[in-house]
């Protein structure tokens, strides 16, 4: 058996142990909770028997689960067990866009794209006399559109811009079967207009593109699709657009070859296209520039006379009977608020908005410049032309900046209002080429899972092929798991109403050995009581607790999240989680005015969950990862009572985890603190349906993932004022605790345990440069579990 068959095993085993533990201490367990127990053996089915004896602990350990590395065995806490299931996968909301049962959604109805009223179509024919003053006509092709791509209705100046393109690219001749170099210029001048006036039909004559990369790197030959043809019809026509397409529909490929096309077939011309970033604008450059220019026919090509960085000049023979030749380029560039002015470009294409959070500035700081006054009819026309394109799912990067460019225009434009220029465009999935029904079920049923999951993959799904423009703009891991997940884990625990016990932490004292008169203790303290509260001074508890603890050693780790001072809405967060059961089993949520009280509270609580020294009969608290942060009053509170080797030193932490200014604990700023959610998210997916306390789910319906403007993801809960995230972190921390000492072999230090182990004694010392760090001062023989 592998070792991850023998983990998932042992995982399993121990569910269903601390199940069973429940039981027997009168927790009223779930009908599917008493299945799992009677399936397992370990509770007898019939009304009148008895209980099997649980397992012995021992059980858990009789394998060796080594991996080569340490590092190995901690990837096996991100792995996720899954079944196969004969059930047929569930289907998440109607789909509008599903029409086709066979065949691919590129196969629309051919009339769409045909125009049969005459032969040598013009330019004029289909090119609107004004592309603010929308006919009606227009309007409701491109609301056809938006309402499904397969809904689309015949509109006669797109049919009659295919049909040119599908004219012109029947005709044979070529300039090879040209006789005279007069008449191969005067071809070649006609194929410079013909591209010129039709980009569709200069990408499908001319335009070769790359495919992969590396290796896996080819050429191939450009094809539009429905979608492709729409594109470049709308931008011939010189309409500005904003559009929210799905994945993988070639948009940037195309737009691409667009902007390559039309800096070398227009006079003076500029073209801009701005990318996310650097990286890739120096891919969009190579790959959707510099590439198809070098792949074209050596007669299409004009002379480069700037081929520098991210910018091609392009220059061409005069045609007879003009006065100069191109003088063209092309540019691509990152964003900034001013990229869009920068040069005046009268074209302007703005590739994946939704990854550019500054979209809404660059696009204000443009649009003073982006309208002149005809000085004949006095009218504004647009002399700057815009095209923005975004993808669903970028939204958790770029903010919401282009849902809200994007919303604003669908707006204006549902109420009539066009003078912005921009006509709002949405391609559902339907658009993408090749796209099946039977592709995008199967694809639906991969994304289609159960568990806390279940919400964000199904977001997952509909950014990557919406149906509509709301699944566009979903935020995947808005929370650390689905709402509705988060509900069902607090109906659970409401309907099986386990008996947490509430109360508070007595100290037990050492009464010969008086302390200070400054301390907020009157003796030493040894050990820790807890006393249950009832109905009548429930307002006295401060802590929670799940099961009683046993007399074991690393059995039990704690993590703290501190308050530093006596105001403020927080409270002290502490969690102690069993690592036998891989689950919380007690809680401290708790801010006394007096922080000395609060501090005391917590303290004690690790110390009831401590096990008793066989040696000195002392009682040790668990291992406690505290917040180094806000931390220091309360380790000095801990080591002032002579508990100071309980706290786990920074350095003892994984690498990814250490840093910041504080020897003790976890500093939880900058990259570490998504380190640190991550973690809480992974064990909450892999273990959350055995978390047994509520406030814990309460605490993580209002602990939510922002993005500010400059795409940076941001933890935290929705209202300070309102929602406390305490608990969070000390689970959090618990969960780094007991992963860090994984090695750590848990033992029962009953007198019930016979078997002895080599064990080895290691404590907090300071060193000579006053940093701390935990050393090894004895090895000894100590009677542990079998």
């Amino acid at each position: 058996m592998s070792d991850s068959s023998v983990k998932a095993k042992l995982i399993g085993q121990s569910k269903l142990d601390f199940l069973h533990d429940l039981k027997l201490e009168g927790i009223a367990l779930s009908p599917e909770d008493e299945y799992k127990l009677v399936q397992s053996k370990l509770v007898d089915p019939r009304p009148e028997g008895h209980e099997k004896p649980r397992k012995d602990y021992r059980f858990h350990y009789d394998k060796d689960l080594k991996t080569d590395t340490d590092y190995q065995n901690s990837l096996d806490d991100f792995v996720d067990i899954m079944q196969e299931s004969d059930k047929t996968p569930k289907i998440f909301e109607s789909d509008r866009s599903v029409i086709m049962e066979e065949g691919s959604y590129d196969e629309m109805n051919e009339d769409l794209f045909k125009y049969s009223g005459g032969a040598d179509i013009k330019k004029s024919q289909w090119k609107p006399k004004d592309i603010l003053d929308h006919s009606a006509q227009f309007v409701a092709f491109v609301n056809s559109i938006n309402s499904g791509f397969q809904n689309m209705i015949f509109y006669k100046p797109f049919a009659m811009y295919c049909q040119q393109a599908e004219d012109w690219l029947k005709e044979t001749k070529t300039i090879y079967d040209c006789k005279s170099e007069t008449e191969k210029t005067e071809w070649l001048f006609s194929e410079y207009d013909k591209c010129a006036d039709n980009t569709l039909y200069a990408m499908d004559k001319h335009l070769q593109i790359k495919e992969g990369s590396g290796e896996n790197f080819s050429m191939m030959k450009y094809e539009s699709k429905p979608v492709h043809k729409l594109l470049c019809f709308l931008i011939d026509c010189g309409y500005s657009l904003m559009a929210g397409k799905p994945r993988q529909i070639a948009a940037t490929t195309t737009i691409g070859g667009i902007a390559l096309f039309k800096s070398m077939f227009n006079r003076n011309f500029f073209v801009k296209m701005i990318a996310q970033d650097k990286e890739k604008v120096q891919e969009i450059f190579d790959d959707k520039i510099k590439f198809p220019y070098g792949e074209l026919e050596k007669y299409m090509k004009l002379s480069v006379s700037n081929d520098s960085g991210t910018m091609f000049r392009f220059a061409r023979k005069k045609k007879k009977g003009t006065k100069g030749g191109a003088n063209s380029k092309i540019q691509v560039v990152a964003p900034s608020v001013s990229a869009i002015n920068g040069g005046a470009p009268p074209i302007v294409l703005i590739d994946e908005a939704g990854l550019i959070s500054i979209l809404g500035r660059m696009i204000r700081e443009a649009r003073p410049t982006m309208f002149f006054q005809d000085p004949i009819t006095k009218k504004l026309k647009m002399k700057r032309q815009m095209i923005v394109w975004g993808t669903g799912g970028e939204m958790d990067s770029g903010g919401r900046a282009f849902e809200v460019e994007f919303n604003d225009n669908m707006r204006l434009w549902d109420e009539g209002i066009y003078s912005s220029g921009m006509i709002p465009l949405f391609f559902d999935w339907t658009t993408r080429p090749g796209i099946t029904k039977e592709f995008y079920l199967k694809e639906k049923a991969v994304y289609t899972v159960d568990g806390p999951e279940k919400e964000a993959k199904s977001i997952q799904f509909r950014q990557a092929f919406p149906s509509t423009i709301a699944d566009m703009f979903l935020v995947s891991h808005k929370l650390l798991a689905g709402a509705d997940w988060i509900q069902d884990q607090i109906k659970r625990i409401q309907d099986n109403k386990y008996k947490i016990k509430y109360g508070y932490m007595e100290p037990i004292y050492d009464t010969s050995d008086p302390q200070p008169e400054e301390s907020d203790t009157p003796f030493r303290i040894i050990g820790a009581i807890f006393t249950p509260c009832n109905d009548n001074n429930m307002d006295m508890a401060t802590v929670m607790i799940l099961s009683e603890p046993k007399n074991w050693k690393n059995r039990y780790y704690k993590g703290t999240d501190p308050i530093m001072s006596d105001d403020g809405y927080s409270k002290m967060g502490s969690v102690i989680v069993d690592a036998v059961y891989n689950a919380p089993v007690a809680v401290m949520n708790y801010r006394d005015p007096d922080h000395k009280k609060t501090f005391l509270q917590c303290m004690l609580l690790g110390l009831y969950f401590g096990h008793k020294s066989q040696r000195t009969g002392k009682i040790i608290p668990p291992k406690e990862l505290v917040e180094s942060n806000i931390g220091t009053g309360y380790c000095d509170y801990v080591e002032s009572k002579g508990f100071l080797n309980s706290l786990v030193v920074n350095s003892e932490l994984d690498p990814i985890y250490q840093g910041g200014k504080n020897d003790i604990g976890i500093d939880n700023r900058g990259g570490r603190k998504e380190l640190i959610i991550l973690s809480l998210q992974n064990d909450l997916h892999k273990n959350g349906e055995y978390y047994h306390f509520p406030i814990i789910f309460e605490q993580i319906k209002y602990f939510v993932c922002k993005v500010n403007e400059k795409g940076v993801r941001i933890w935290g809960t929705s209202d300070v004022r309102k929602y406390n995230d305490d608990v969070l972190d000390g689970q959090s921390y618990a969960v780094i605790c007991q992963r860090t000492f994984f090695f750590e072999k848990p033992m029962d230090m009953s007198d019930s345990a016979k078997n002895t182990s080599s064990t080895q004694k290691y404590t907090l010392v300071r060193k000579p440069n006053g940093e701390l760090t935990r050393q090894l001062v004895s090895t000894k023989k100590q009677r542990t579990s079998a």
